[in-house]
């Protein structure tokens, strides 16, 4: 969103800058719709991008998945072997209502 935001903010200024020598109000008219298009281009450039990062598959994206899998596994049996101190007895001299 930030990207997108930094070249419509950018673009526009870029128009006005661009029409201001022939009138005033016309860059103040047209810089939001400058702005807005190269917003608009900016935004079907990375969605392209996007998409074609996501075609393309990972080949040791399981085996890191498994690896990691298996090392929690290993976590998780270490800590059931642990050995913890029985919980304490409570006092018979103290009643608690």
């Amino acid at each position: 969103m930030f990207p997108l935001m930094f070249v419509a903010i950018a673009a526009g200024l870029g128009t006005a800058a661009a029409v201001a020598p022939t009138s005033i109000a016309l860059a103040v008219v047209s810089a939001p719709f400058g702005g807005s298009f190269a917003a608009f281009v900016a935004g079907l450039y990375i969605a392209y991008r996007n998409g074609t990062a996501r075609e393309r598959p990972h080949p040791d994206a399981t085996d890191h998945t498994d690896s990691m899998v298996a090392a929690l596994r290993s976590l998780e049996i270490h800590d059931r072997a642990r050995t913890r101190p029985p919980a304490a007895e409570p006092d018979p001299k103290r009643h608690v209502a």
